[in-house]
């Protein structure tokens, strides 16, 4: 009787390791978003995992990605509590850290948010809360930023220099000793305010003393103006359309003559002004003017 034997040769099967690695030590501003920590899994996917923070597990997490982020903004120590990959147990690894800084809080502070086209100059005070080493200012406009304190900064009228009413944003711009920044705005008006100035006297003598009647203003629409020079009969013997061709700054003024060209005599006389304010309101003006040659 033969005999049959039968040998069994056992090959052994290697498992690949089956491990997740937890790592990561970010350190953010509280007031920057979320910090980052890395778990990078050994295995074949899906990957099931679950994670403390400080010690206190959070929910169970399935994903196909490797390696998976977990963003958080909670300060502590991260660590896994198990893992598996494709339904197989694994071992846990590393530990991470999240360290959250507490940002500065910039804070504008100024003793009136409307100035005047007459002084548009105001002082800007940073009340900010931390320890501030730089302070940046933007003032609402193509200027350069201001590294400085509490500055006093005088705003353009507009951007032909004119007396036009604006509104500007100011920023600031915070940053504590940790690098640490905070942001904040406020908007600043320019009133421009209506104001008018007439002498009531001239003498065209021509000594370059008070030759010219002249005035000053500010916040009227030049091309609603009407000025009038009348006699006691109500007859107009001057008058312009032109504000500008009056104004004592633009080496305007009135010389006393008539519309004709010709000297008017020594005396009191009327005048009649009409226009409108920046805002629409529209003016009168009546009063006297004496002339001295």
């Amino acid at each position: 009787m033969k005999k049959i034997i039968v040998i069994l040769l056992f090959v052994p099967f290697l498992l690949k390791s089956q491990d997740a690695f937890i790592s990561g030590n970010d350190t953010i501003c509280d007031n920057e978003g979320d910090a980052e920590v890395k778990i990078s899994f050994n295995g074949t996917a899906p990957f099931e995992f679950v994670y403390a923070i400080n010690g206190i597990n959070q929910s169970s997490i399935t994903t196909f990605i490797n390696p998976h982020f977990i963003l958080s903004s909670e300060e502590g120590t991260y660590s896994l509590v198990s893992y598996s990959a494709n339904g197989f147990a694994g071992t846990v690894n590393g530990n991470a850290m999240i360290t959250i800084l507490q940002a500065p809080t910039a804070i504008i502070s100024t003793i009136t948010d409307t100035i005047s086209i007459l002084n548009p100059s105001l002082h800007l005070t940073s009340n900010s809360v931390g320890d501030i080493s730089v302070q940046s200012w933007n003032y609402g406009y193509d200027a350069l930023f201001d590294t400085i304190d509490n500055p006093v900064h005088t705003f353009p009228l507009d951007s032909q220099g004119l007396g036009i009413a604006a509104t500007y944003t100011v920023s600031l711009i915070v940053i504590d000793d940790n690098n640490c920044k905070d942001t904040t705005s406020k908007t600043i008006f320019i009133e421009n305010d209506y104001w008018i100035y007439f002498p009531n006297s001239f003498t065209p003598d021509n000594d370059n003393i008070n030759d010219k009647f002249c005035i000053e203003y500010s916040g009227i629409r030049e091309n609603t103006f009407s000025f009038y020079i009348l006699n006691r009969n109500g007859d107009i013997l001057f008058e312009t359309n032109y504000s500008k061709s009056l104004k004592c700054s633009e080496n305007g003024g009135w010389d006393g003559k008539d519309n004709d060209g010709n000297d008017i005599m020594p005396g009191i006389y009327v005048y009649e002004l009409y226009f409108q304010e920046w805002d629409g309101w529209k003016n009168t003006k009546h009063g006297t003017i004496n002339l001295v040659r």
